[in-house]
């Protein structure tokens, strides 16, 4: 009972405060839906292409309908050569090509036409580009070539390859790609992360309520009480815990519901990950504590300890872009452990199958918060 009255005591020191409530719940949450906003969304899948067609025949005007039944592309047709090369250099579009003059005739005659294609850098889009170019020319020099080997020549050969084009174009059997979204998003790699770094900073902030009470002897004062020492430490940590728990809630909540950020996995497996990375967090914030005299220091020296432990856990990149020898070193940080956890879970997995993660995690806080104890200890007073 008196470690509950402890807790609540803390409670009513950082939350039910204005400040407190601005910057424990308010703030977190706000930016965090900003973050989501930005880049937490599904990227679209369009590309634009900008395109210059100085064929005259039809052969051009076939080859542009099909790219035009291609859900990704976006064509844009541009008047010049010198327009062209502007919408590249200026990154408005991410390919262009121009189907030179005499394109149909060369077909025709069965020789192998060439379509100019523009490009700032090699990537994903203009690489299925090419793809896709070259496999309707192939389409269209088979159809020719077939014609031909029937003995049609000239007109006769035109008015067979336009009727095989048109019927082509209809795709009166073509596959249908349902997409179920069974894929985790790319970006909640990016969302997780930024909201584990400012768990961690909020966590902190807890923390340093904590050596407050021991910098103004209010933790002596405590220890002097008729009880039992194990329930002031158990009273303020139960405190912090408390604190981290609502600042889950509200971030969770307001993503899921309000921002409506879809994350793939159900709320309450995504709760109870965040819960066990809460513990962890709460282990490191208080061993940090331990180790430092001056409370003017700890917020220099936690930036010393979350953003790293954060570039190292994959919270502004994925794990695997980084050298095995720091794939190694991950491991220990719990920020690795929560993400996977989290990103294994969207992907189908279920909580139960996260018990390894769990288990780390709880070792985590109970290692580091066996070590950062030493905080509570009201004979530690603060140096200048």
């Amino acid at each position: 009972m008196n470690s509950l009255f402890i807790a609540i005591n803390m409670l009513r020191r950082t939350l039910f405060q204005k400040k407190g409530f601005l910057m424990y719940l308010v703030i977190p949450a706000a930016v965090v839906s900003l973050i989501i906003g930005v880049i937490g969304q599904q990227s679209d899948h369009g590309v634009d292409i900008a395109y210059i067609n100085l064929d005259q025949g039809a052969m051009g005007s076939h080859l542009l309908q099909e790219l035009s039944m291609l859900p990704d592309y976006r064509l844009k047709e541009e008047a010049s050569d010198t327009a062209l090369k502007e919408v590249i250099t200026k990154q408005k579009v991410s390919s262009a090509f121009v189907i030179p003059e005499g394109f149909s005739e060369t077909l025709m005659k069965g020789a192998s036409a060439q379509i100019d294609m523009y490009q700032l850098n090699m990537n994903e889009a203009s690489i299925t580009l090419k793809i896709n170019l070259d496999s309707i020319l192939s389409r269209y020099q088979g159809a020719i070539e077939l014609h031909s080997q029937q003995g049609l020549q000239g007109a006769a050969l035109r008015e067979a390859v336009e009727k095989t084009m048109y019927q082509m174009e209809k795709h009166q059997v073509k596959a249908k790609v349902t997409d179920f979204n069974l894929y985790v998003n790319p970006n909640m790699n990016t969302v997780i992360g930024f909201m584990l770094m400012f768990m961690m900073g909020l966590i902190n902030n807890t923390v340093s309520v904590i050596m407050d009470d021991r910098r103004q002897r209010t933790m002596a004062r405590t220890y002097s009480a008729p009880i039992h020492s194990y329930e002031i430490v158990l009273g303020n940590f139960i405190g912090s815990f408390l604190v981290g728990t609502l600042q889950v809630l509200v971030i969770l909540l307001f993503t899921r519901y309000v921002t409506n950020y879809d994350y793939g996995l159900p709320f309450v497996p995504q709760f109870v990950i965040l819960e066990f990375f809460l513990l962890a967090s709460m282990g490191i914030a208080s061993t940090v504590a331990s180790m430092v005299k001056n409370a003017s220091n700890m917020s220099v020296i936690n930036s010393l300890v979350v953003t790293p432990t954060c570039m190292l856990g994959g919270c502004f990149w994925p794990i695997s872009l980084m050298p095995d020898w720091m794939q190694k070193i991950a491991n220990f940080v719990p920020q690795k452990w929560v993400i996977e956890a989290i990103l294994r879970m969207a992907s189908g997995q279920t909580l139960s199958q996260m018990w390894m993660h769990m288990g780390v995690l709880t070792l985590f806080g109970l290692i580091l918060l066996g070590v950062g104890s030493v905080i509570l200890r009201p004979g530690d007073a603060e140096v200048s």
